[in-house]
């Protein structure tokens, strides 16, 4: 004999999802940035260079004088040939002092007088000497003060622009739960 039996069929429900994930924009504009280089300073101090050529004792050894040393060298020579004069005189006095001793001082006088020396012919240079040209010479000198400046930099940050929605989310029932029962191997004449 066959017993009747339940039988229970059970469908659970089941959820869906619907997702909406959008991308997410995001920039980062540059810094801004000034950035300024006040020029240096440059100071230059200079004394100028003296060069100083006295050639006065190279052209006097060729006889290009000035007047007022010309002038001075003849008063000097003017000087000595009168003293020189003053003392041949002298000596031409006391030779003559001295005729009595039977000396022919007038014969000698008279000679000396009469033939003056020779001269002498030789080679000579001119300048006589380099040195006769003097040179004087002042660097002078150069100060140079230089002062930097320093650059002046501002920088300035720009926050990041972040665009972005939401995230969602939509929930949906994709199949009802159900249950149902049902009885198996029962025949109602079996029990009446």
């Amino acid at each position: 004999m066959n017993m009747p039996s339940l039988q229970v069929h059970q469908i659970s429900a089941q959820l869906g999802i619907n997702i909406y994930q959008p991308t997410m924009k995001m920039q980062q504009p540059q810094a801004d940035m000034r950035i300024e280089q006040p020029a240096a300073t440059l100071e230059i101090n200079y004394k100028k260079s003296k060069l100083n050529i006295d050639q006065t004792e190279a052209f006097a050894d060729i006889d290009q004088k000035s007047a007022a040393r010309r002038t001075r060298e003849w008063a000097e020579q003017g000087k000595q040939m009168l003293a020189q004069g003053v003392a041949r005189r002298a000596r031409e006095g006391d030779q003559m002092m001295m005729i009595e001793n039977g000396s022919d001082a007038i014969a000698r006088i008279s000679k000396q007088n009469t033939s003056p020396p020779l001269k002498e012919i030789g080679l000579g240079f001119l300048p006589k000497t380099p040195f006769r040209v003097k040179i004087d010479y002042d660097p002078g000198n150069v100060d140079v003060n230089f002062t930097s400046s320093k650059p002046r930099i501002d920088v300035t940050a720009n926050k990041p622009i972040m665009q972005h929605e939401n995230w969602k989310a939509d929930p949906y029932l994709r199949q009802k739960d159900s249950f149902e029962i049902e009885v198996v191997n029962f025949r109602m004449d079996q029990y009446v």
